[in-house]
């Protein structure tokens, strides 16, 4: 048997018994389904990373004072711009998007704000506790309750965005 079909065949016979190769030597098709078989799990990584003595995991900084005073701002604006079922959904949106990071954007774009109990602020927002300067939760107080506002950022030099905007739990 010649060295190349020789390293092949323990290779075949291993993806065909974890159903990754249909038994004809072609690839498995997907849409089948499940053959009824078990097929073998490692919980063993292929190309596991040594471990590296000197590294040291660097807590994230807690908000500093004029971190946490930017990010209330941030929510109040955020929930200020969120507050307004009187307007047409695009004027809404397009009101509330200078206020929202991109996981924010997706999870309002879809949202009828006729159907938003909240009218207006009421008071100053209160920082929850664990706050970093990367991410952090304000509740700020409206006439429909207090609304808790996720806010994040890839770093302490940038600007705070509104991931949600949701009313606060008891």
């Amino acid at each position: 048997m010649n060295r190349p079909l020789a390293a092949a065949v323990p290779l075949l016979a291993v993806l065909t018994l974890a159903g990754c190769v249909a038994p004809n030597g072609g690839a498995a098709d997907p849409s089948s389904g499940p053959s009824g078989s078990p097929t073998a799990t490692s919980t063993n990584p292929v190309n596991p990373s040594p471990p590296v003595d000197d590294a040291t995991v660097e807590p994230v900084p807690k908000a500093s004072g004029d971190s946490q005073a930017a990010a209330i701002a941030a929510a109040e604006k955020a929930v200020t711009a969120f507050a307004r079922p009187d307007l047409p959904y695009q004027q809404w949106i397009d009101g509330l998007y200078p206020y929202l990071s991109q996981t924010g954007a997706a999870a309002y774009e879809d949202t009828d704000p006729t159907r938003i109990p909240v009218h207006q602020v009421t008071g100053a927002g209160k920082i929850l506790p664990a706050s970093t300067e990367v991410a952090l939760i304000v509740q700020v107080p409206t006439d429909a309750g207090p609304y808790n506002v996720s806010l994040s950022r890839p770093n302490a030099e940038s600007a705070w965005l509104a991931d949600r905007i949701r009313p606060a739990e008891g």
